[in-house]
C-alpha cells in the first residue's frame, strides 16, 4: 500500500475489469488496499457530455467524470484519455502506471531494478506503455 494514497474504483472501471480480475479486485477492496465508488458518485448528465465530447472509453469517461466535480486524481495509460483529463482537471492530477512504479519505489516498496522488470513484463503482456529507462525509477538512489 502506498502512503498518502487511497485508491477508488468507479462502477464502470469495476465492471470493466472483467472476470479475470474481479477476484482479485474484490480481494483488494476486503483488505482495505482499494474503495469502490457507488453509481451516485458518477453524475450522468456529465458522464454523457464527457462521453460525446472526447469519445474515450466508458471507463476513462466515467474517472473524468467523477474527478471533474470531486478532487480525486486519475491514473490512466491511456493516452489520449490521459490528455483530455489533464485538460480538464489539470496534468497535476492525472498520472499513469509508470509514476506508481516510481512511488514504490520512493517509498522502498519494491526496488528500482524491479519496477523497471515489471514494466518490461507489462509491456510484454500487451500494455501500451512507453520504453522507460531504469534510471527514471533509480533517482536519488
Amino acid at each position: 500500500m502506498l502512503e498518502g494514497i487511497e485508491w477508488w474504483l468507479p462502477p464502470v472501471v469495476v465492471d470493466e475489469s472483467g472476470p479475470s480480475c474481479a477476484a482479485i479486485t474484490l480481494e483488494l477492496q476486503q483488505r482495505g488496499l482499494i474503495n469502490f465508488l457507488d453509481d451516485g458518485s458518477v453524475n450522468a448528465e456529465r458522464f454523457l457530455e464527457l462521453l460525446d465530447a472526447h469519445r474515450l472509453g466508458a471507463g476513462e469517461t466515467e474517472c473524468m467524470a467523477v474527478a471533474a466535480e470531486s478532487d480525486f486524481h486519475i491514473c490512466c495509460d491511456d493516452r489520449r484519455a490521459r490528455l483530455a483529463a489533464s485538460n480538464l482537471i489539470g496534468a497535476n492530477r492525472v498520472f499513469g502506471t509508470i509514476r506508481v512504479l516510481r512511488w514504490c519505489v520512493e517509498q522502498h516498496k519494491i526496488e528500482c531494478g524491479e519496477a523497471k522488470r515489471l514494466l518490461r513484463t507489462m509491456r510484454e503482456q500487451g500494455g501500451f506503455l512507453p520504453d522507460t529507462p531504469q534510471s527514471f525509477f533509480c533517482r536519488g538512489e
